[in-house]
């Protein structure tokens, strides 16, 4: 016997009926795009680019946890543009990194580790100058 609610019983001689069941439509979940995918497409780009620029290529790890540390490195790559090809994050990066190199260069351009929140090292950073930078060490 189904559900009997009180208007139910006040049906004189009505059979108390269950109440009908709702159907819900499945819930269909956006399917992620694989990163693997995406950084595949983006380093055969990247590979086309390096080849027609003498091969250099500019590797910044910036830490994924703030929009600050990705904004940085989109900065650096619109300064590069087609001189170099330029990899963001081709590894993990560590929390709170910012580090930026040149390919054929022992040292990097720039290296701030293991900051704090709110990352007053990055924020105080004069972008303009590092990407003169970044461009300088393309240059030699």
């Amino acid at each position: 016997m189904g559900r009997v609610t009180r208007s139910s019983t006040k049906k004189a001689g009505a059979a108390a009926a269950p109440p009908a069941k709702k159907t819900t439509a499945a819930k269909k979940k956006p399917e992620k795009k694989a990163k693997s995918a995406a950084v595949a497409k983006d380093s055969s780009d990247n590979d086309a680019t390096a080849e027609s620029s003498s091969n250099k290529t500019v590797t910044i790890e910036a830490a994924s946890s703030e929009a600050a540390f990705k904004t940085r490195a989109n900065k650096i790559q619109k300064a590069v543009g087609k001189k170099a090809s330029v990899v963001i994050n081709a590894e993990k990066p560590g929390r709170g990194n910012f580090v930026v190199r040149v390919s054929g260069r022992d040292e990097p351009i720039i290296e701030l580790l293991a900051m704090k929140r709110p990352f007053p090292a990055l924020k105080a950073l004069d972008m303009d100058e590092v990407s003169s930078n970044v461009i300088e060490a393309l240059g030699e």
